[in-house]
């Protein structure tokens, strides 16, 4: 099979393509929101002018095969100036693939040899790839002796099976779990007049979505800039966002209010049985009553007692409080290509030998200085 690869950058190009890749997406099986034209036109505005947008359309004689939603841009890599090519993605997508009709190899060929054809980048970030993923077994398959790479890690996502009665899940959980959501529970009850709400269609610009936004703005998260309301474009992104999930029929937005203002959010996906947390926030003003946990506990609670979701992905990190209502993680994993070229191999050496060597070291001279202390 002789494929071809063509570069679509511009806005124009890339609204042309909404029809043939839902054609693409029927074709091939892969029907997640997250792979669909309405999420990468999202993510698309989202990161320009930051970064630059781009397509791959991988081609045969007979039309495309293959869409490969990609990014490129510039940052400094320990004072270095690193040119990067990427996948499309926004900071909440949970996951990012390739979509392709028919078996990977061929189209993986085509990929890595319109890599080595380019000139314009150091390193390729190919990040979030799920480990189940053909395109992850086959990149790492085909990438030898093409070019350097390494697995650069890895993030997990907890996940919790919807099977059975609530009744039973519930009476299966510890005496302290229990005890711990009573107490929770007793708190907001005694703070006011506690109400939960979901919403699967919402008007982007009206109040009941600006009250969504407006909690994450107050949330522990702005302080670091990772609040929705506080993240270049991100308000935007959700606003368009929300528009098409509302009309595709995936939106899931869930708000805990207390005496009537909400404290609590949580912003959803769903699609074949699957429910995916893609933002979760609560206001820190309200931390001491927990409304996050409540929240998150009325959210699984609906989803035994509806039924119609076999899964509930419930974003990635593994904390403490999401390992306790897991039945297991899901894992992404982030590849980085390098140039045969004396720079990128030079950057090569410095992430996978030299920065590792040098933490190594701070960590041995911090524990002889620990066991020194000791002593004294």
């Amino acid at each position: 099979m002789s494929l071809r690869v063509r570069r679509i950058e511009n806005a124009r190009e890339f609204v042309a393509l909404a029809p043939l890749w839902a054609e693409l997406a029927g074709g091939s099986g892969q029907t997640s929101p997250f792979l669909s034209y309405d999420w990468f036109w999202c993510c698309w505005h989202a990161v320009w002018p930051r970064r630059h947008p781009e397509i791959l359309l991988v081609e045969e004689a007979a039309g495309p095969v293959a869409i490969i939603p990609m990014m490129r841009w510039k940052e400094h890599f320990h004072g270095l100036p690193v040119r990067y090519l990427g996948f499309l993605e926004c900071p909440d997508t949970p996951m990012v693939d390739m979509l392709s009709v028919g078996e990977p190899g061929p189209v993986i060929d085509a990929f890595l040899d319109h890599l080595r054809s380019r000139s314009d980048w150091d390193v390729v970030q190919l990040q979030k790839l799920p480990a189940t993923s053909p395109t992850l077994t086959t990149l790492e398959g085909a990438l030898s002796g093409r070019l350097p790479w390494r697995r650069a890690g890895s993030l997990f996502s907890p996940y919790l099976t919807i099977t059975g009665g609530w009744g039973t899940f519930y009476g299966a959980k510890s005496q302290r779990f229990k005890k711990t959501w009573r107490n929770i529970q007793n708190r907001l009850e005694r703070a006011g007049p506690v109400s939960v709400e979901e919403h699967r269609a919402v008007e982007p610009g009206t109040p009941l979505f600006r009250e969504a936004i407006e909690v994450t703005g107050r949330s522990w998260k702005a302080g670091q800039g990772v609040a929705i309301a506080t993240m270049p474009r991100m308000p935007e992104f959700f606003k368009e966002l929300t528009r098409r999930a509302s009309n595709h029929g995936w939106l899931s937005l869930w708000l805990l209010r207390l005496n009537g203002r909400v404290i609590a959010m949580e912003y959803q996906l769903r699609a074949d049985g699957t429910v995916h947390a893609l933002r979760a926030d609560y206001d820190a003003t309200y931390q001491e009553l927990s409304p996050g946990t409540a929240l998150n506990f009325a959210i699984v609670r609906s989803l035994f007692e509806r039924g119609g979701v076999q899964g509930y992905d419930m974003g990635p990190g593994l904390n403490e409080y999401k390992c306790r209502w897991a039945t297991g993680s899901h894992e992404t994993v982030h590849l980085k290509l390098y140039r045969r070229h004396l720079y990128s191999r030079f950057l090569y050496k410095m992430e996978a030998a030299v920065i590792p060597a040098a933490r190594r070291w701070r960590e041995r001279a911090r524990a002889r200085r620990s066991a020194g202390g000791g002593l004294g």
